[in-house]
């Protein structure tokens, strides 16, 4: 997960970074962790192409409001969570209008940060995976993954929505982040969801008509564990009273 804190108050940037330590130790989670000291390099940093899961947001910056930073954000395409840092509650009521996650006050309180944090993250939970882009950010959940496929230096994902997002990474690499069962290497440039396998026989036919290739020299064996998940996946089902 990655996390922006733009505070430019240093005791209290410190305060809010220990805090989220103790609370990712809690949780077993791991996280990275960019600091800004001014909504100026923040905005920058995302029209160049960096974004963040969670951003907060101090609401009284030098020369700046935090909720005109926010409305920037917004702008400019981020649709990610902010979560607001104030020592008043003056801008509480219009944080509604960018979408906020929350409105912490100051002086920080370890109870209020964590029911904020444990609202947000059934967000980002291991079933969904996030893709982004120069504009904006999406998290796709596993189960709308349809394929995805190899293409020069870049990769396709499919979604069963119609949806196509481009994603500049190789295929091995996506396929050790979409870590979970149902994903299978068909073949060197496909990755596909099995999920939606109708049919195995030189190629894999998918419920959306879809048509996914099977590296011929492993197909035995590719196939194999295709049926290997299903009838486990059926075995798993609840039965019909």
């Amino acid at each position: 997960m990655d996390i922006a804190i733009c505070e430019d108050n240093s005791t209290d940037c410190e305060i809010i970074t220990s805090l989220l330590s103790m609370y990712f130790s809690d949780k077993s989670m791991t996280y990275k962790l960019e600091l800004y000291e001014n909504g100026t390099n923040l905005i920058y940093d995302f029209e160049e192409g960096r974004n963040f899961d969670i951003v907060f947001l101090d609401n009284y910056l030098k020369g700046q409001l935090g909720i005109n930073v926010a409305r920037k954000l917004r702008s400019i395409g981020y649709n990610g969570k902010i979560i607001f840092l104030s020592a008043s509650s003056e801008f509480a009521v219009d944080s509604y209008d960018v979408s906020a996650s929350g409105y912490l006050l100051k002086p920080h309180c370890y109870e209020k940060l964590c029911n904020v944090l444990d609202s947000i993250l059934p967000d980002y939970n291991s079933s969904t995976y996030l893709v982004h882009n120069r504009s904006n950010a999406v998290r796709i959940p596993y189960s709308e993954i349809l394929f995805v496929e190899s293409n020069n230096t870049k990769c396709i994902l499919h979604r069963s929505n119609g949806e196509s997002h481009v994603i500049y990474k190789k295929l091995d690499d996506i396929e050790k982040e979409l870590s979970d069962v149902r994903f299978l290497r068909s073949h060197q440039s496909y990755l596909v969801n099995m999920d939606y396998i109708c049919r195995a026989d030189k190629h894999f036919e998918l419920t959306t008509g879809d048509a996914v290739m099977i590296r011929q020299r492993d197909i035995k064996d590719i196939k194999k564990r295709y049926l290997e998940y299903a009838e486990k996946k059926i075995s798993e089902e609840p039965r019909k009273q």
